[in-house]
């Protein structure tokens, strides 16, 4: 005769601070609701070994527990209906980022073609920065390829190097960005977008947490 299986108990779990949906994963997939400053880590929990794995994490996260208490069954059903908060694929987010930067840097190249006279600023800049005009466009075509390698390197490479390389090629962009600035408006407009992507994706890279690096 097989053994009678129950259902795992539910919890609700509430802690101070506030925790992203993502680590839901590190949680094992306990839903992530935050409000009034605390957090609520709602789900099934398998035993009380499991509980306790639970609250254990929570303390290595460094967040002060509020409280534990089991859920009802009248509850559980009243929640039946609630979408769980979806994670963010952080190396998505990243990869799409680049891609935007990487279409604005192509488009304002286009762009200052169109402008008569762009070849002689391009002397009058290469003079002024002690560079040849090759190696201007060496420096380009560098960076412009280094945008390209980092929608694919940000979806590849292991989580600890993915974050630093964003950040460093990040705020290096940002500093080939405005070193090379014009007063044109179209320039100064897809610079500023180019920025605000380079700025989230060292924002979204330096508060990255991957639980496979615990």
């Amino acid at each position: 005769m097989k053994p009678t299986q129950t259902d795992p108990t539910c919890y609700e779990i509430r802690v101070v601070g506030s925790l992203p949906a993502q680590w839901m994963d590190w949680f094992d997939g306990l839903v992530i609701n935050t409000e009034n400053g605390e957090t609520l880590l709602r789900g099934p929990v398998a035993d009380q070994a499991a509980l306790f794995g639970l609250l254990k994490k929570i303390r290595d996260v460094g967040l002060p527990l509020v409280s534990v208490r089991q859920i009802t069954t009248q509850e559980k059903k009243m929640n039946t209906n609630v979408t769980p908060a979806k994670k963010i694929d952080t190396k998505a987010l990243l990869s799409t980022l680049w891609v935007i930067v990487m279409i604005n840097m192509l488009k304002a190249d286009i762009l200052s073609l169109c402008i008569p006279g762009m070849a002689d600023e391009l002397a009058n800049f290469s003079a002024s920065a002690g560079a040849s005009i090759p190696q201007l466009m060496l420096v380009g075509a560098v960076m412009g390829n280094l945008a390209i390698a980092m929608i694919i390197l940000s979806r590849v490479l292991k989580y600890g190097i993915n974050r630093w390389v964003n950040i460093v090629v990040g705020i290096v962009t940002i500093a080939y960005i405005w070193g090379g600035m014009s007063s044109y408006p179209h320039y100064i407009f897809i610079a500023a977008i180019e920025t605000i992507c380079l700025l989230l994706i060292i924002w979204f890279a330096w508060n990255w947490r991957n639980v496979e690096a615990r």
